[in-house]
């Protein structure tokens, strides 16, 4: 897992997305797991060598500080964008951005798929 000043360096140099302030991030790293499924299935934290990791921290602190269902879609598409920023900036040519951007939309249509909702009803923001 990245410290925080690795986590803040990295927001600032890809200029990752997030409605959350530097004191929310920082108090907020505590609720974040890393890439994947808090006590499930785990994924690397990079995408074809690039580290991702500051991606799913982004993503693990706006959805512990969700109000809604919407705020947990909103967060996702978030994460798709800053891994799509994260990666694109890390390719070196189109090839390997188009594998690393396949691999982003598998990634994300997963997290859209099985995660939020289950997610949404754990917090009960949907009914189960």
């Amino acid at each position: 897992m990245q410290t925080f000043e690795e986590f803040w360096y990295d927001i600032q140099r890809y200029e990752l997305e997030t409605y959350l302030k530097y004191h929310e991030l920082k108090n907020g790293i505590k609720y974040a797991n890393g890439c994947g499924s808090k006590g499930g299935v785990k994924f690397p934290d990079t995408m074809y060598f690039v580290l991702i990791i500051a991606a799913c921290i982004i993503h693990d602190i706006e959805w512990q500080f969700a109000k809604c269902y919407q705020d947990l879609l909103d967060a996702n598409e978030r994460f798709d964008n800053n891994l799509k920023k994260i990666t694109d900036e890390e390719s070196m040519n189109d090839v390997m951005r188009w594998l690393r951007r396949s691999r982003i939309s598998k990634y994300v249509s997963g997290v859209e798929l099985v995660g939020t909702e289950s997610y949404a009803k754990e917090r009960g923001f949907i009914g189960g």
